[in-house]
Formats: C-alpha cells, structure tokens, sequence
C-alpha cells in the first residue's frame, strides 16, 4: 500500500514540477536578464531543498515503476514481489544518499555570484515559497483520497483500444524517461557544481547544440505523455461524475498542451542574444 500511495504521490509532484520547469526553461526565449533573474529566486535555499526532494522523487518514482513493469509482464515474479519492493528500497537509499550529500554539499559551499542570494534573509523571498504550496497542495489532494482507498486497484491489463494503447505507453516511456530524466539530473544538478554554474549563458551553450536540443525535445515528449496518462489516471479514480470529470480533464489537457506547446517552441527556435 505505502509503495503504491508514494508513487502517485511523487508523480503527481514530479509533474507539477515538470510544467513549472518547461515555463522556467521557455522563459531563455525573453532574454537574458528575465532568465538570469528567475535563476537567482532558483538558488534560494527552499528551491535547492526541493531540488534534493525532487531528485529523490523521481529516483524512486522511476525505481518502483520498474517494480511494477516486472508483476506486469512477468507474473510469476509475484511470488517475489517482496524481494523485488526491497531490491527497490535498497537501490534507492543506495543512490539517492550521496546524490543528497553532493546536492547539500553544492547549496552550503556556493560562493559570490554562484549563490545569489542572502542566507539571512532567506525565508523574506515570498516568491520561492508559491511553487513549494503549489506542489504541496495538488499532493495533499491527491493524497488525502488515496488515504481513504483500504487497498490499491491491481494493475490490469486493458483489452484494447485508447486505454491498453495507454497503458502501453505508460510503461514504456517510464522506462526511457528513467534513463533520460537521471541523466538530466546527474548533469545539471549533480557534476561540476550543479546548478550553481546555471544561467544564461550556460543554458544557451547548451541549446546551441542539436544533440542536447533533440535530447531534451525527446524528453518533453516522452514526460508529457506519461505525465497526462498518469494524472488521467488519478483523476479518473477520484472524480466519477461525468461533468467535474470533463472539466478536470478538459482542464488537464489544456493547460499541458499550452505549456508543452510553449517549449517545443522555444527548443526549435531559440537563439541566443
């Protein structure tokens, strides 16, 4: 049950960070100061906390959803799914210890321009306290209900049509988004000083390279799709009338597809100033 309640929890909060992030990233298309300045509010001490979170988020996330491919396709190895979920715990804590102490290590020791910000007035930046609530309040709506469910639903394998197309996907692009998305966050977050070295000019480096603009595309892509799939599911548990059901997921497909919209362009057409 905790396994089960923890992945929805981390995936609603992963992809309430992805479209924050695709808005923050689309903003280098404004210029440099604009980009520059939502970077310093991103060196605030909450932000780099989240950060940590966030790593740990998607490193089990991704992790238990492996777990929950294998029951899937092998159902045999049912009879093993208590080694599997501790293989799980062992390989996260194993991971996802140093990755904290490095990520922590990088917040303490910034210096000068790197660090952007006051260590005393800190907790007065209302701004960076707005996502934190955000994610904070769309996982205790989701959390709240789930605390009411006795048991979760087994996973089944639908017949056909939109929804086994869609379970399909779900997994699959779970299993390159683990590859994809780790490799993001070891490059940006954990080598050579992480974040601290993140600004325009480095962001624009990075985009003036088709390789990194292909990677990035592929990843919008593939987190997109299985972030809608995945908070399709969570609504489609919780709301079963069929008006707030269409509003919700009217809602929910509108807002993605600006925001994913919105990055695809600025990938495609940025050039630096």
């Amino acid at each position: 049950m905790w396994a089960w309640l923890l992945h929805r929890l981390t995936g609603v909060g992963i992809f309430v960070f992805l479209l924050l992030h695709i808005v923050d990233t689309a903003l280098i298309g404004w210029g440099r100061d604009l980009y520059d300045a939502l970077i310093r509010l991103y060196h605030h001490p909450l932000f780099r906390i989240g950060e940590i979170l966030l790593a740990g988020a998607v490193l089990f996330h991704g992790l238990n959803g492996l777990w929950v491919i294998v029951l899937d396709f092998a159902p045999a190895a049912t009879l093993y799914q208590r080694q599997l979920l501790t293989g799980v715990v062992v390989t996260f804590i194993v991971l996802f210890v140093p990755a904290a102490v490095i990520m922590f290590a990088q917040m303490l020791h910034a210096t000068g321009s790197e660090r952007m910000f006051q260590w005393g007035d800190w907790w007065r930046e209302w701004r960076a306290w707005l996502p934190a609530l955000g994610a904070t309040s769309a996982i205790a709506a989701v959390s709240i209900p789930s605390l009411s469910v006795t048991r979760p639903q087994p996973s089944v394998r639908p017949v056909g049509g939109l929804e086994l197309y869609g379970w399909l996907y779900l997994r699959v692009s779970g299993v390159l988004l683990l590859f994809l998305v780790l490799g993001h966050l070891v490059i940006m977050h954990l080598l050579d000083g992480g974040v601290n070295r993140v600004n325009y000019d480095f962001v624009a480096q990075r985009f003036a390279t088709p390789f990194w603009r292909t990677y990035d595309f592929v990843m919008l892509v593939l987190a997109i799709g299985h972030g809608i799939w995945g908070m399709r599911t969570v609504l489609l548990d919780y709301i079963h009338r069929p008006l707030p059901r269409l509003i919700a997921l009217s809602t929910l497909y509108t807002i993605t597809g600006i925001v994913a919209a919105l990055g695809a362009l600025v990938l495609f057409t940025f050039q630096p100033k």
